[in-house]
């Protein structure tokens, strides 16, 4: 082999060597993003909505309490999202989802739940357990990854025969808020067989407002005459976040 030959063959191999380096990084990365993927993929199709309100001068310890829960449903491996937010100055709230309902009764038999039953008499203003805790069902959702600080809690009613429009309604929404980099956690979900919520989560207040003068705020207010029972902005509840897992 004279010196060209030998120095084309070296090129060569170091060509190949780069490829294959660069194959192996890409298979890599695109088996780490699969992974990741598959982490963040919930199938959340049930959950709970929890509303309480704080006696006068237990806010503080109201807050303190819902809190100290993270760590607690932290343990719950069937707990798939769980959020302690509050609406006002004395209202706060829960919202959780699992997948099936063996998830949801082993949290409602677990030590949040437990906690909050033995704290209510003392915490809570008028707190009824049949009232106040409702369970419901996950119509849609759409996760993306973000520190979540900030949300909106919107309840609404469906007029008589518009159950399934407003579904239809809610299933659209799912694929509006994809394309919101902003719009963390979204949710739609169905309380009783006339009454229906949207709760979502963002990182900060600009991403609230990007949503809120967005495609399915926009196509909310539009259809609401339509659909919805007496519906109006003030149903449209801003929250802090105050924990989530």
């Amino acid at each position: 082999m004279n010196f060209k030959s030998l120095i084309k063959f070296k090129s060569l191999i170091k060509l190949s060597s780069l490829v294959l380096i660069l194959g192996i990084i890409i298979q890599t990365f695109s088996q780490s993003k699969k992974s990741n993927i598959m982490v963040n993929t919930k199938n959340e199709k049930i959950g709970l909505l929890v509303i309480m309100k704080a006696k006068e001068g237990k806010e503080q310890e109201v807050k303190e309490f819902l809190l100290g829960g993270l760590s607690l449903v932290n343990a719950e491996p069937k707990t798939a999202s769980w959020f302690a937010f509050q609406i006002d100055e004395q209202t706060f709230g829960i919202y959780d989802t699992f997948e099936a309902e063996e998830g949801r009764q082993a949290h409602l038999k677990g030590e949040v739940a437990k906690a909050l039953l033995a704290n209510a008499g003392d915490l809570l203003e008028g707190f009824d357990v049949s009232r106040d805790i409702k369970a419901v069902d996950v119509q849609a959702s759409n996760h993306k990854v973000g520190n979540q600080n900030k949300g909106l809690l919107v309840i609404m009613k469906a007029k008589e025969g518009k159950t399934s429009a407003v579904e239809d309604f809610l299933q659209a929404g799912k694929s509006l808020v994809s394309s919101e980099p902003a719009t963390l956690s979204w949710y739609a979900f169905k309380i009783n067989e006339e009454t229906y919520a949207i709760f979502d989560t963002f990182a900060d207040d600009a991403g609230r407002d990007a949503h809120l003068t967005g495609k399915v705020a926009a196509a909310l207010m539009e259809n609401a005459p339509v659909i919805l029972e007496g519906f109006d902005a003030s149903a449209i509840q801003k929250i802090n976040i105050l924990a989530s897992k």
